[in-house]
């Protein structure tokens, strides 16, 4: 049922991946122009706020765009736009103008992936839903390590990687349009409002603002500990890249096991891990002998390796067990929730940085592992919460029910009984 599963979707997942390529190149390309044209910090932070505006902006809008023109238009259509805006930044070094494009262009990805995210969703069944994720994921995390690789490869050559990347957007289009694979039908149905969401599936939106928070706040505070730390730019970039590869090692089991338990189980153990890793870091702080003496840096380098190939294999699968959580309650609307979950998420990813740079006046240099446990334990207890509620209607409905067959029981035993012998 899987290999099914994935053959027929498999034009989406490889299109979905090569637009992956493409954002998360973009993303780590636009900073490096900016600093080649004399740019500053608070310039690439606008040119990085702008986008992610975009994105959310996108999500809002989403919906009845892809409603209205269909799952393979509506994702043509936002490939071909981005595809058109990247040949304009080869025109122009204006970081205003920049600005302006990264906002449209992360609309434009907003729908991307919000129509590839509901396409999987509503086409998979159940058993396997959360192999099929998993299988997407490890996709499009292969595809961003990829990307850092064409980044390092071209970023001499800033007009030749744009062309590269409008082809790659241009060929996903084309692969998409050749599919022979039907997507789902889409129909006009009443607005999916956020208080519906969140009384049918409160763990999984919480979880995904929590694994954007989560996510983004790891890949932004773990290079800059590392600096301060006196750690080279080329040893970062290691450790960077073992958070994907944890996501690579850890996905497909955590997917096949959530088709087999409740998926909140894992949840509640993916949140509850990633709060125990990042206390024991603020507790113990490893670092602070760092440069002591070379034996005592690379022992701190492997373990943090380890660490990270696990708390990258914990936080990144968590927004696709959310996600497959929140498709268990069979949605009406299912491009409405892939796009609010999608929202969500992109708000989350905002709000972590954002709160870590609010709050590191206040609490000082230990801000980023405080708030990451703090959402991550938040995670943990909710779901446990959840996971209780949920559990006694279970138990009262087990024990009406033994009640009733032992009822019915005793009374047929009483009347075979009382009959005469024939």
């Amino acid at each position: 049922m899987v290999k099914a599963s994935l053959v027929s979707l498999l034009a989406i997942i490889i299109a979905s991946a090569l637009a992956q390529l493409a954002s998360s190149a973009l993303m780590t390309s636009m900073p490096l122009q900016i600093a080649h044209v004399g740019g500053s910090a608070s310039q690439a932070g606008l040119v990085a706020g702008a986008y992610s505006l975009g994105f959310m902006a996108g999500c809002m809008r989403g919906v009845r765009m892809i409603t209205r023109t269909g799952h393979i238009r509506a994702f043509s259509g936002a490939a071909g736009l981005t595809a058109l805006l990247v040949l304009f930044f080869k025109n122009t070094e204006s970081v205003i103008l920049w600005a302006a494009l990264r906002f449209f262009m992360g609309a434009a990805f907003a729908v991307l992936f919000a129509t590839a995210d509901a396409w999987l969703n509503q086409s998979t069944q159940d058993a396997v839903r959360g192999r099929v994720l998993s299988v997407n994921s490890i996709v499009v995390g292969g595809m961003a390590i990829l990307s850092q690789i064409f980044v390092a490869h071209f970023s001499e050559v800033p007009a030749e990687m744009m062309e590269l990347l409008c082809a790659i957007l241009l060929a996903a289009v084309v692969l998409l349009c050749m599919t022979r694979s039907v997507p789902p039908r889409t129909c006009k149905s009443k607005r999916v409002k956020l208080r519906e969401i969140w009384a049918q599936s409160p763990v999984a939106v919480l979880g995904v603002f929590c694994a954007g928070a989560i996510v983004t706040s790891l890949l932004t505070v773990i290079p800059f500990s590392l600096y301060e730390a006196g750690v080279g730019s080329s040893t970062t970039a290691l450790m960077i890249a073992m958070l994907y590869i944890g996501r690579l090692l850890f996905q497909w089991p955590l997917g096949s096991l959530s088709d087999q338990i409740d998926r909140r189980w894992l949840i509640l153990g993916s949140s509850a891990s990633i709060a125990t890793i990042l206390l024991c870091f603020l507790i113990f702080e490893p670092f602070s002998g760092w440069n002591s003496q070379f034996l005592r840096n690379y022992q701190l380098l492997s373990i943090l390796g380890l660490v990270l190939i696990v708390l990258g294999g914990l936080s990144f699968p968590l927004h696709s067990l959310c996600v497959a959580h929140a498709f268990e309650k069979k949605p009406q609307n299912s491009v409405a929730l892939s796009t609010f979950l999608l929202f969500i998420w992109a708000a989350g990813s905002v709000a972590g940085p954002t709160l870590i740079s609010i709050l590191a006046p206040l609490l000082g240099a230990k801000t980023p592992d405080l708030l990451l446990i703090g959402l991550s334990g938040m995670l943990a207890l909710f779901t446990a919460f959840r996971l209780r509620l949920s559990k006694g209607p279970i138990l009262r409905r087990a024990l009406r029910k033994s009640l009733l067959v032992g009822g019915t029981v005793h009374y047929a035993s009483f009347h075979q009984a009382q009959a005469p012998d024939k």
